[in-house]
């Protein structure tokens, strides 16, 4: 169960961190707050990723790569290459549809290691039935080269 703190205890346990510690700290509060007034979700803005849409073309979503997707060998994490891959083709998918969606199936082909200034992926609709699209990105980096594929289904379902 989670202690909430005072925000003066808060305060003054904070006075012990880094200032890029408190950077991520201010972060995450900033997409929490973000989260609780809009319409998307934490991790959307806190890894700050954008969102075009291509409305002929399918949807795009660019990433920044900071320390916060990196892992420990200094390359984006495997598992935000997949969460990149699953916005970018659930957005083309919900822009398809107009309505809301959920992932049945991602499959991932990694390429090579993410690394750069940003990754960018491009959700396609490749085909679509009444409930299901199929999907598939490519992801990029900032030199246009591919880092990962990916193939997924999404389902939709009808307005009550």
């Amino acid at each position: 169960m989670w202690k909430f703190l005072s925000k003066e205890e808060l305060l003054r346990q904070l006075e012990d961190f880094a200032e890029d510690e408190l950077e991520a700290a201010l972060r995450a509060a900033t997409a929490l707050r973000k989260t609780k007034s809009k319409e998307l979700y934490f991790l959307h803005y806190f890894f700050q990723e954008e969102r075009i849409d291509d409305k002929e073309n399918g949807f795009t979503v660019k990433l920044p790569i900071d320390t916060f997707v990196k892992n420990p060998l200094g390359m984006v994490h495997g598992g935000v290459t997949a969460f990149l891959v699953d916005n970018a083709m659930g957005f083309a998918s919900f822009m398809e549809k107009g309505r809301p969606g959920v992932t049945l199936d991602l499959n991932i082909r990694y390429h090579k290691p993410g690394a750069g200034k940003w990754l960018v992926a491009k959700g396609e609709v490749v085909s679509s039935g009444s409930l299901m699209n199929s999907m598939r990105t490519e992801v990029r980096d900032d030199a246009a080269e591919i880092v990962a594929t990916a193939t997924g289904t999404f389902y939709h379902r009808l307005p009550k």
